[in-house]
């Protein structure tokens, strides 16, 4: 594989389009599902603790 030009040529394909949920371009399309809320694979919302900031009180900087 070469650098430069030709090899930009194949970066037209995309995997993540909108999702039809929560509206963030997360959805997979080959795998049907969402990276971010989880549609189409699970019927609730995902929601990880480490994904939102809490912020309790006074941030210190």
């Amino acid at each position: 594989m070469s650098k430069g030009t030709p090899s930009f040529g194949k970066h037209q394909r995309r995997t993540h389009v909108r999702c039809r949920r929560c509206g963030r371009k997360s959805f997979h399309k080959r795998k049907g599902y969402c990276a971010a809320c989880g549609f189409g694979k699970t019927t609730h919302i995902k929601n990880e603790n480490w994904k939102t900031r809490k912020i309790t009180g006074e941030r210190k900087l």
